[in-house]
């Protein structure tokens, strides 16, 4: 049982590295809401407005499948731009079991039921450096500024907010040793959102674990 919640956020990190290696204000009343916007090719802001602070976030419903099994999970998606992305992944409606969390610095993944964390440097984990990923290049991806490089990728749903044009579903398709898993990503309740931490504090009682440890666990996911 408990595998089974930090297979999710493993199976993200997997993901990310296979799209990615291909590559070489407030929610206040009166904030803005998201409004549906028919297509992706919608105009972005401009260089200048892309370096203003905006933060969002969304409730994330993560579908994750395969031939022989099927697992849902709730969570957030939190963004801050040029400074944080985190996805917190949630079961039973209130139990966080998994936290990704990037920043320019540094990719963390934290293993609430297992306390543990792995925290280092994007060139540090094998399948970020690999395709030469950073945070830069992630957050132009969460954020819409560029159309994913595989086809085993698709947004659709945009919305509207504050001048972006941000999709809602994630639909992605992934095969390994023969078999093939998919992951849906749903969001909603997209809004402007400043009231939330942009660093998770590592309670004392977890461990840090290598990246290699990290690796051999995803190398290892069976779909």
């Amino acid at each position: 049982m408990k595998n089974n919640y930090i297979l999710p956020a493993l199976f993200l990190c997997a993901l990310l590295a296979v799209s990615c290696g291909t590559k070489k204000h407030a929610a206040k009343t009166g904030s803005p809401e998201a409004v549906l916007v028919p297509q992706q090719e919608s105009n972005q802001p401009s260089a200048a407005e892309r370096q203003k602070e905006a933060s969002v976030s969304a409730k994330l419903r993560l579908d994750l499948s395969s031939s022989d099994k099927s697992i849902s999970l709730g969570g957030t998606l939190r963004m801050k731009r040029n400074d944080v992305i985190q996805l917190s992944l949630v079961t039973f409606g209130i139990l966080e079991v998994a936290r990704i969390e990037m920043t320019p610095d540094y990719f963390m993944l934290i293993n609430k039921m297992e306390r543990q964390y792995v925290k280092a440097a994007y060139s540090d984990v094998p399948f970020l450096s690999r395709g030469n990923v950073d945070f830069r290049f992630i957050q132009a991806f969460f954020w819409n500024e560029q159309t994913p490089p595989i086809a085993a990728w698709e947004r659709k749903d945009f919305v509207s907010l504050e001048g972006w044009n941000l999709p809602t579903k994630h639909l992605i398709t992934i095969s390994s040793g023969g078999k093939t898993g998919r992951a849906n990503i749903t969001l909603r309740d997209l809004r402007a959102d400043e009231g939330w931490e942009t660093r998770t504090p590592i309670p004392a009682n977890y461990t840090e674990v290598p990246v290699d440890k990290l690796m051999s666990r995803i190398l290892n996911l069976s779909f």
